[in-house]
C-alpha cells in the first residue's frame, strides 16, 4: 500500500544518545535509542508498520478488514496509529491489570477494547475475532516482528557507533532481542545479553515464577521469536530496581523513560561491560497511574552515579 511509505519517515532513525556513569567506582558509558520518537510514541511502532506492510503484501491484509492484536499496550497503540492512517477498525485483547493510560490511549485511537483477567483469556477472546474475519497480527510469533528490528534497529545502531560490545534487552515478544540482536551479533560479534524480571524469572526458569511490575516484559510466556541460541547471558532485574532506575533517569537527565528501559539500563550495569546498547523503550506518560509514581527504595540504584549523556 502506498500510503504505508509514507510512515518510513516518522518511524524508525531515533536519537541515539551516550550515557556516562559510575558504579562500583567505574566509569562507563552506555547507549541508548530513545524510542519515543517514533510514531505512536514506543519501539513498537517498528514492527507494527513491518506487519502490517508485509501483510498488504500477501493479500493477508485489506483495507477495511479488522486487525486484532493482544498486547500489554505499546504494539496495540503502534497498531491503532498505522491502522487508522490506512482504514482498519482494530480490536486490542489485553489483560485488565495493564495501566490505565494505555488503556486510555487505545480508546482516544478508537479502537475496540476487551479486557480480559489474564493474557491467556486475551489469547483466546482474539481467535474469537479471527474465526469471525479478523486479520491477528500475532506479535509474539509474527516474523516480521524480529525483521523490524534486524533490518532497523540493530542496523541504525550500528551505523553510529561501528563497533558495539554488548546489546542488552528484556524479552517482550522477544522480537527486539533476536531482531536486533542477530545483526548486531552477526555484523560486530557483539554479546548479546537479555533481561528477566526477577519475581517471574521466565527465561531462566522456563516458567514464570510469578507476577512483576515491568510492563512489556515476560507476558507470562516463552515467546517463538525468542531466539535463545544467541543469547549469552540473562540478568535479572527486581521491579523495584527498574522503577527506582527509570525515576533516576528522569530526575537527574531529563529522559523520562518507561519501566523496562529503567530495566534495560541496569541490564548494561550489571553486565559489567563497557559501552554496551540498549533501547528506550517508550517514556513515563503511560506509567502515571503505576508504582513508577510511587517512593521506592533501591540500594542498587543508590549505588549508581549518572554523569551525564550526549546525543550522537
Amino acid at each position: 500500500m502506498i500510503k504505508l511509505k509514507d510512515l518510513d519517515k516518522l518511524i524508525g532513525n531515533t536519537p541515539l544518545v551516550e550515557i556516562s556513569y559510575k558504579f562500583n567506582d567505574e566509569e562507563k558509558v552506555m547507549y541508548a535509542k530513545l524510542e519515543w520518537y517514533n510514531l505512536s510514541g514506543s519501539i513498537k511502532d517498528r514492527p507494527a508498520l513491518e506487519i502490517i506492510k508485509s501483510a498488504y503484501e500477501s493479500n493477508n491484509l485489506v483495507t477495511g478488514q479488522t486487525i486484532c492484536e493482544t498486547t500489554s499496550g505499546n504494539m496495540g497503540i503502534a497498531i491503532c496509529a498505522i491502522a487508522n492512517y490506512i482504514g482498519n477498525p482494530v480490536v486490542i485483547c489485553m489483560p485488565k491489570t495493564m495501566s490505565k493510560e494505555r488503556q486510555e490511549l487505545l480508546k482516544l485511537y478508537g479502537a475496540k477494547l476487551e479486557l480480559t483477567d489474564s493474557f491467556a483469556d486475551a489469547f483466546k477472546k482474539a481467535e474469537e475475532y479471527k474465526e469471525k474475519g479478523a486479520f491477528l497480527s500475532y506479535q509474539f510469533d509474527n516474523l516480521s516482528n524480529a525483521k523490524a528490528h534486524y533490518s532497523s534497529t540493530g542496523k541504525e545502531i550500528l551505523d553510529k557507533l561501528k563497533n558495539v560490545s554488548c546489546f542488552v534487552s528484556g524479552v517482550g515478544t522477544g522480537g527486539t532481542l533476536s531482531g536486533a540482536g542477530s545483526y548486531l551479533k552477526e555484523k560486530a560479534n557483539a554479546k548479546i545479553i537479555a533481561v528477566d524480571p526477577a519475581e517471574s524469572s521466565i527465561l531462566t526458569n522456563g516458567k514464570s515464577l510469578g507476577a512483576h511490575k515491568i510492563q512489556g516484559l515476560s507476558d507470562g510466556l516463552i515467546p517463538k521469536l525468542y531466539n535463545e541460541k544467541i543469547v549469552d547471558k540473562i540478568i535479572p532485574i527486581k521491579s523495584d530496581d527498574a522503577i527506582v532506575m527509570a525515576k533516576k533517569l528522569s530526575m537527574q537527565l531529563g529522559l523520562s523513560v518507561g519501566i523496562s528501559s529503567g530495566a534495560n539500563f541496569l541490564g548494561c550495569v550489571l553486565s559489567g561491560i563497557n559501552g554496551g546498547a540498549t533501547v528506550f523503550a517508550d517514556d513515563s506518560k503511560k506509567y502515571l497511574s503505576t508504582d513508577l509514581v510511587k517512593d521506592i527504595k533501591s540500594d542498587l540504584v543508590d549505588n549508581i552515579t549518572l554523569l551525564g549523556y550526549k546525543v550522537l
